[in-house]
């Protein structure tokens, strides 16, 4: 297992797997172990649903998308 290490940029990362109806989520969180899965159904609502826990973190969160929007990424910060 690879050693983790925290640094001043820490930061979430959020794999999505996309599909038509619904997108499965793996959340990775600095200092934890575990990563944390959800699935997201393509509706507005869970979007906000998962939009509002990633801000929780109150860090950072950079996110890579697979599926046929494979390649892309995003960073979203707080201001």
């Amino acid at each position: 297992m690879a050693k983790v290490e925290h640094t001043s940029d820490a930061r979430v990362l959020v794999g999505i797997d996309i599909s038509k109806h619904r997108h499965e989520v793996l959340i990775a969180v600095p200092g934890k172990s575990r990563r944390r899965r959800r699935t997201v159904l393509n509706t507005a609502e869970d979007y906000h649903r998962l939009i509002a826990a990633l801000l929780e973190y109150g860090l950072p969160v950079t996110i890579g998308f697979a599926g046929q929007a494979m390649g892309l990424a995003a960073t979203i910060t707080r201001r």
